[in-house]
């Protein structure tokens, strides 16, 4: 006799396979496309990592295919910035910090560091040329000219000091600690101070020439337009240009936040960027505002430029590529750390510093 009931349950369980079988490879195909989808997207390219054995804030300098770079945590590299390798300077190690990128001449670098000393390194043998110490924390990067180094320390005192043996030339009270890098336009350095105040010297003796008064401290570095004028972003939001024949004829643009990241000058436009998330640019003759992008986020690293870009680096982790054109958004590279420290774009490579002491080289835009 034929078991018509055990034959139809199972029929019915096939089916009821069949349709789990189907319905599980939908939900796995589904799960492998988001996962694409998504992980796709987020993928960055990147031209070299540089991953150190010990952490810190990198600051660097890009100079004649190398990146010459010292460590929050003391220690100094020299990379080659095609392929991130280590070359050249031998390892250097100190038990105090950095908070500023080097200067490079021919063969020393110079750096300042928070155990209040200024010091030359061979670039060749990592060896400590001379060192020179300060009433206060180094905290700026050196102003290289000719064969002098210009640099101001939390002391309150500018520097000038004979670059191939470290002896003082002159030193010229501010009124207040430097914060930021000074700039030389023409015979007369330029540098700005924590208690608000932006301070003219003359290059040959140190003598103070003007002192111009600002309403916030001045923690960014300063950057000669041409040999008589200056530019300098200070903590009340105001970029600052100031004639140094005619100091007290000084004009701003107004940016909001900080302005302590390093600026752009191209012909006519200056670009200036916030900690606000601000990145603006102004015509020099007319002060005229030509475009503003808001990145809403904190900038912390940056500007760098190449001839058709302008990168910021964010505390979130993120790299923005802006028009310089246009001031719009071309390209955002996500990436694992916030970028602190310095930020560099040359050799068709966008170079990052990282919160976690690594160092990253992306592609420019197409």
């Amino acid at each position: 006799m034929i078991d018509y009931r055990s034959r139809w349950q199972r029929r019915r369980r096939r089916k009821t396979n069949v349709r789990r079988a189907i319905i599980g490879s939908i939900v796995m195909l589904a799960a492998v496309f988001l996962i694409i989808v998504v992980a796709l997207p987020s993928r960055q390219p990147v031209v070299w990592r540089y991953c150190p054995l010990f952490c810190g804030v990198p600051y660097f300098t890009a100079d004649a295919g190398k990146l010459f770079v010292a460590w929050s945590s003391g220690a100094v590299r020299t990379l080659q910035l095609i392929t991130g390798k280590e070359a050249g300077l031998v390892e250097y190690n100190l038990p105090f910090a950095f908070s500023a990128a080097p200067a490079i001449s021919s063969d020393l670098l110079v750096v300042g560091s928070h155990d209040f000393n200024i010091q030359a390194l061979s670039i060749e043998t990592g060896n400590v040329r001379w060192k020179y110490r300060t009433g206060g924390p180094v905290q700026t990067r050196p102003l290289i000219d000719h064969e002098q180094v210009l640099i101001g320390s939390a002391d309150g005192y500018l520097y000038c000091l004979d670059l191939p043996t470290g002896a003082l030339i002159w030193r010229t009270d501010c009124g207040g600690g430097i914060g930021g890098a000074a700039a030389l336009a023409g015979r007369v350095v330029v540098v700005g101070t924590t208690t608000g105040r932006l301070v003219g010297i003359d290059r040959g003796t140190g003598r103070r020439l003007f002192m111009v008064g600002t309403e916030a401290a001045v923690m960014g570095p300063a950057l000669a337009i041409d040999d008589h004028t200056v530019s300098v972003g200070c903590d009340d939001g105001r970029q600052y240009i100031l004639d140094v024949r005619k100091p007290q004829d000084w004009r701003t643009i107004e940016v909001g936040g900080l302005l302590r990241l390093r600026l752009v000058v191209e012909g006519r436009r200056i670009y200036v960027a916030s900690s606000n998330g601000r990145v603006v640019a102004t015509d020099l003759k007319t002060n005229k505002e030509l475009w503003r992008q808001t990145i809403n986020e904190t900038l912390v690293a940056g500007l760098a430029a190449d001839d058709r870009y302008l990168y910021v680096g964010t505390v979130a982790g993120r790299v923005f590529a802006i028009s310089r054109q246009t001031g719009h958004i071309r390209r955002c590279w996500r990436l694992s750390q916030p970028v602190i420290g310095s930020l560099v774009a040359t050799g068709g490579q966008v170079i990052a510093g990282l919160a976690n002491g690594q160092i990253v080289a992306l592609p420019v835009p197409d």
